[in-house]
């Protein structure tokens, strides 16, 4: 028979266990705004009850354990929803700051300047004598290199910042993953000297971790052992067991305790472009760089990394396509130009300092010459042709064999006279030691004129013969020196008369031509210098908008998903204030108990007084 002790027994248990809920309930209201907090519920269960002759007694209730409402699948989906946001939101950030630099509106830009650069040439075409229209040119001409090579520094020093970024990314990365290995130590030993007790705060605080961590680097975390406990909410699916986080579709990060490393370093890339790799625990180290396309870090990468050879293999990052697409256009743009200029005829021709050797093909050399040919014109100074040298160009003429050809002994005029053709008058070098492609009088005092002019190889173009620009890229490329000093001595004229406006004719007319451009993988296009300078304008644009709508979409999906996951594990405070009316309800009932127990007591005692 049960005892008016047994009884007040029962009602200390519902004191104690009233007691934890109204704790809980406190705890969870007090972590309202913590995102990561999931709200937790005591798992109320009867004790075992005590077996009598005719029937079985309850003996109260005990709080068995506190368990967190959080769904891991909801989790997971919420993880990756941020991770794909954060990815897209980086790069879209990045684009947005390189589509700045070509503000190609409203008469601004370096689109304007090309377009300013060409009106020079018509303008020195109209007044081929004036000084002052030279100068204009000289002027307008920096303008557009100065352009040009600002542009570049500035998607550079964008690259170089991306690139820094990356490096504190990984850094943060490398803190969560030790941070998480650190937790799940703690969560092991607490969970093991306690059995059927879930370290919850312990666990949230990994779930935030790992959120943080996926949105800068992605990656899986495997957990095993996962179950519901649909006794305290249906929402529950945590895991028990085993945890491994990965990364780059299998480089373990986290292995339960146990934490391995990224290592980035840029001590390889001439440009200072870092390269990331994973070390295991072998302390081998993998490069990982191309391996790693989501969050931030995937985002960094794809924009911010350098040719191959300067960083990763075979990858390269859209700043750094920006930038060969830039260097592209300007040596399209000094190639074409430097061609036609070098019909301005003159005492003697002088190349770049090349690469090549004597018996090096000229065609594929990497230099921009095609299969064709090209005269040199000799004029006197009176603007009379002379006589005329041919020169052919196949895939197998090497710089030795232009030089043979050029001092070979023909009859360049066809007049039948052994003694005045150009070889005559004229000899071409080019050896390895000097590596300058050079057209000389052998007498100077003749005042013999020559002038380069072209079939389709771009020759002169492409080894900077007699340059108006100088430069082979968007970093150098500047007006040549010499007319950077006396602007006066720009030519217009083809033949060295008065009134000759053929170089200048063709220079205002290239606007409208079309022009071979060869890109850093070897392709070649055929456009007008504007076509192809939009069509570099328009990638990036559409680089941009292509960002910017993704990373829309994302968000959209990403608030969704989190909504769902609110109202799972997020607390709510309406909710959590009705369970406390009810558990201080309870608590104040079983505390009714204890004082009716009290006066039976006292009943009790006084029949025996």
């Amino acid at each position: 028979m049960a005892s008016i002790f047994s009884s007040l027994n029962l009602a200390y248990t519902g004191l104690q266990t009233h007691q934890v809920m109204v704790s809980v309930t406190g705890n969870n209201i007090a972590n309202a705004s913590n995102e990561f907090y999931s709200r937790q519920r005591v798992d109320a269960t009867a004790k075992d009850p005590l077996k009598l002759s005719n029937y079985s007694l309850g003996q109260g209730v005990e709080a068995s354990t506190i368990v967190r409402i959080h769904d891991e699948y909801v989790y997971s989906r919420y993880k990756k929803a941020a991770t794909e946001e954060q990815q897209t939101a980086s790069q879209y950030s990045v684009l947005r700051e390189a589509s700045s630099y070509f503000p190609e509106m409203d008469g601004i830009g370096l689109y304007k300047t090309l377009q300013t650069y060409f009106d020079s040439w018509t303008s020195l075409a109209q007044k081929s004598g004036d000084p002052a229209q030279k100068l204009v040119l000289a002027q307008n001409t920096e303008t557009l290199a100065n352009t040009i090579q600002e542009t570049r520094a500035r998607l550079v020093q964008l690259q170089k910042t991306t690139n820094e970024e990356l490096k504190v990314t990984v850094d943060e990365v490398n803190s969560l993953a030790k941070q998480i290995a650190e937790i799940n130590k703690q969560i092991q030993t607490y969970e093991a000297e306690h059995s059927n007790k879930k370290a919850n705060d312990l666990r949230d605080k990994r779930d935030e971790l790992e959120f943080n961590l996926s949105k800068l680097i992605g990656g899986t975390a495997f957990k095993t052992g996962i179950s519901s406990y649909s006794k305290v909410d249906t929402e529950i699916a945590d895991f028990n067991e085993t945890y491994n986080l990965t990364v780059a579709g299998g480089y373990t990060l986290v292995d339960g305790v146990t934490f391995h490393p990224l290592v980035i370093d840029n001590s390889t890339s001439a440009e200072g472009i870092y390269t990331i790799s994973y070390q295991g625990q072998d302390f081998k180290s993998v490069d990982i760089t191309r391996d790693l396309t989501e969050g931030k870090v995937g985002a960094l990468l794809d924009t911010c990394l350098g040719n191959p050879g300067e960083s990763c293999m075979g990858k390269i990052g859209k700043i750094q396509q920006y930038i060969n697409d830039l260097d592209t256009f300007a040596q399209g743009l000094i190639e074409s130009t430097n061609n036609i200029y070098a019909e301005s005829s003159q005492l003697s021709l002088t190349s770049d300092k090349l690469t090549l050797l004597t018996s090096d093909s000229v065609v594929g050399s990497g230099y921009n010459i095609t299969s064709g040919s090209f005269d040199i014109v000799m004029y006197d100074n009176t603007g009379k042709e002379m006589g005329r040298k041919s020169v052919k160009v196949d895939a197998l003429t090497t710089m030795q064999d232009i030089v043979n050809q050029l001092n070979a002994n023909t009859d360049d005029n066809g007049d039948g006279n052994a003694i005045n053709d150009f070889d005559d008058n004229f000899y071409a070098t080019y050896n390895n030691e000097t590596k300058t492609f050079q057209i000389l009088p052998k007498n100077p005092s003749d005042g013999i004129y020559i002038s380069y002019q072209d079939n389709g190889t771009n020759f002169a173009g492409a080894l900077g013969i007699n340059r108006f620009f100088d430069g082979n890229s968007a970093q150098n490329i500047n007006l040549a020196m010499r007319y950077r000093d006396d602007p006066t001595l720009i030519r217009g004229y083809r033949e060295a008369v008065e009134g000759n406006i053929v170089v200048a004719n063709k220079m205002q007319q290239l606007q409208y031509n079309k022009v071979n451009f060869f890109d850093y993988n070897g392709n070649q296009y055929n456009e007008t210098l504007a076509d192809f300078f939009k069509l570099v304008t328009t990638k990036i644009a559409t680089d941009t908008a292509d960002a910017k709508t993704s990373n829309e979409i994302k968000k959209a999906v990403l608030t969704s998903v989190k909504q769902e996951y609110v109202s799972i594990s997020e607390v709510s405070t309406d909710e959590e204030l009705t369970n406390l009316i009810r558990f201080q309800g309870g608590y104040t009932a079983n505390a009714k108990v204890v004082a009716t127990l009290d006066k039976m007591l006292d009943t009790l005692l006084g029949i025996k007084q």
